[in-house]
């Protein structure tokens, strides 16, 4: 008789299954190229998790909708309990098929990982194995929401809508790490851990996964006329309309009015200034020493980026605190920055006292990182961020002297004599600073910025500016988003400059080339260089 259960599901609903299963292996084949071919993330398997946690709950809600949903649609559920079958083996065979198909979903994006990433990653059995347990004990738990959620009928849609809803609404207005938690933990690493099993994941995710089959259960052996023959009834719009509305009030209120507010960051200890609104907080390494140095930098530090900060044309209230962390020994005066998750603020780690570090590098580095935070990372995309770039080297060469200058414009005709310069490199400036290196880079665009201003006027490069990158952005307005799609980058940089991209890059590219510069004298002296002035 199971036999002849299987049977009639193949025969129903075959074809379907069978084109489901090789389009979903199909669809993470082409993810998993893609992600190779990109080049940007660690691993192909990255690609893997990414299509794990959003593609396959797509098939797999298909998959239960045609197991379980089309029985009552069609009616053909009457007829499977007038047959002298126990319900429950009817319910059993068509989990055991839905539990067999996304096993091979899972396993085929596993397994197409693993052959496209041949050669280029070490798979040992013991990786393999973590891998497949996460993506089957992942692709699982989503069968039985899945599973359970088809037994719902007439409340499918408004559950799916609370459940998308809430979810969102944890990960963005709360603290909850939900990627801690099973079933969410077995992809939190997928691919990354290859020594630990995750265990605790495993064990959470299969009990939930076997209390979310436990209630579909529940619900299918409903006898008939109660529970299973209200959910199996197609609800009306008005019903639709009326549970949408309402879900949607209740969550649109919770988003608005209960949404936490992040503690205030704060650095103990460290030197604070201010200026014009502007806070600068400067945390020494050694806090025993005198701070009348750091009191100096940080008030330099605020006057100079209030200055910018106007010139850019952001309103004194939208401009992020600074945070600058003493960090010695940096390597070619890099300047290490990091994200505070919650709050608008620039939080960076400078060796401000090394030498050749000069206090211009520290304002031209707060000023690009506080134009990232400003527009919620919008400028670190999109064609924009060379023009941050830009901004950055005319901050930092403002007050520099000859040689540093000369040294500066020698760095970015070597870069363009043996790179070039192109509209796709300028465009595509973090692959640009990959080839060529990010400070050769970074001063190719300075000069670059240079010769734009020199050609069109400083008014109408404060104009670009103040058009591209200084909008804010929040999380909760999508707008600029949108505005971007209809305004790219070489759009509003021709109705600004009066110049086509590919005309102001060709003559960038010749003045730098006229530019030769000059080598900077090596100096031995390790003191840092004296400031020129004091605030």
């Amino acid at each position: 008789m199971n036999r002849a259960l299987i049977y009639k599901e193949l025969r129903q609903h075959g074809v379907s299954l069978a084109l489901l299963a090789a389009l979903s292996c199909f669809v993470f084949l082409v993810i998993v190229f893609a992600t190779g071919a990109d080049g940007s993330s660690g691993s192909v398997f990255f690609g893997i998790r990414q299509g794990l946690s959003y593609f396959l709950t797509l098939p797999i809600f298909i998959l239960c909708h045609l197991l379980v949903a089309m029985e009552f649609r069609r009616r053909s559920r009457l007829f499977l309990e007038g047959l002298p079958l126990p319900r429950w083996r009817m319910i059993a065979i068509k989990t055991c098929l839905a539990l067999l198909l996304t096993t091979i979903m899972a396993g085929g994006a596993v397994f197409a990982g693993v052959v496209v990433s041949g050669g280029a990653e070490a798979i040992s059995p013991k990786f393999l194995g973590i891998l497949l347990s996460c993506a089957i004990g992942w692709a699982w738990f989503l069968t039985g929401l899945f599973f359970l959620i088809s037994f719902l009928g007439r409340y499918k849609v408004v559950i799916l809508l609370a459940l998308v809803f809430g979810l969102s609404w944890i990960a963005y207005a709360t603290s909850l790490p939900l990627r801690d938690f099973p079933p969410f933990a077995l992809l939190a690493r997928f691919g990354f851990e290859r020594d630990l099993w995750p265990i605790a994941a495993l064990q959470g995710t299969a009990l939930i996964t076997t209390g979310l089959f436990a209630a579909a259960f529940i619900l299918g052996l409903a006898k008939e006329g109660s529970v299973s023959a209200i959910l199996g009834e197609t609800m009306s719009y008005r019903e639709k309309m009326l549970l949408g509305a309402a879900v949607a009030i209740v969550f649109t209120t919770v988003m608005i009015w209960f949404t936490p507010q992040a503690e205030p960051f704060a650095l103990p200890g460290a030197v604070e200034e201010e200026n014009d609104g502007v806070l600068v907080h400067l945390s020494p390494e050694d806090t025993t020493r005198p701070i009348d140095d750091d009191v100096a930098l940080a008030a330099y530090m605020a006057r100079r980026l209030a200055e910018k900060r106007d010139w850019l044309g952001i309103p004194e209230e939208e401009f992020p605190p600074v945070y600058v962390v003493e960090r010695k020994g940096l390597v070619n005066e890099e300047i290490d920055w990091e994200e505070v998750e919650g709050d608008r603020v620039v939080l960076m780690y400078a060796g401000y006292r090394d030498p050749g570090f000069t206090r211009d590098t520290l304002v031209a580095f707060s000023m690009s990182v506080a134009l990232s935070v400003h527009s919620n990372r919008r400028v670190d995309k999109e064609h924009r961020w060379w023009i941050v770039c830009g901004i950055e080297g005319l901050i930092e060469m403002e007050h520099a002297d000859e040689t540093t200058r000369l040294a500066r414009e020698k760095s970015a005709y070597d870069t363009v004599k043996e790179h070039g310069f192109t509209v796709e490199k300028l465009l595509g400036r973090d692959l640009y600073a990959e080839e060529a290196g990010w400070r050769e880079a970074d001063a190719v665009v300075w000069m670059a910025f240079r010769y734009l201003s020199e050609s069109v006027g400083e008014e109408k490069v404060q104009a670009l500016v103040r058009k591209t990158v200084t909008r804010r952005v929040t999380r909760q307005d999508s707008r600029p988003v949108w505005a971007e799609m209809f305004q790219p980058v070489p759009r509003v940089f021709e109705s600004t400059t009066g110049l086509s991209l590919e005309a102001f890059v060709e003559g960038a590219r010749k003045y730098i080339l006229s530019h030769p510069g000059a080598e900077a004298p090596e100096s031995t002296d390790t003191a840092p260089a004296p400031e020129e002035e004091k605030p």
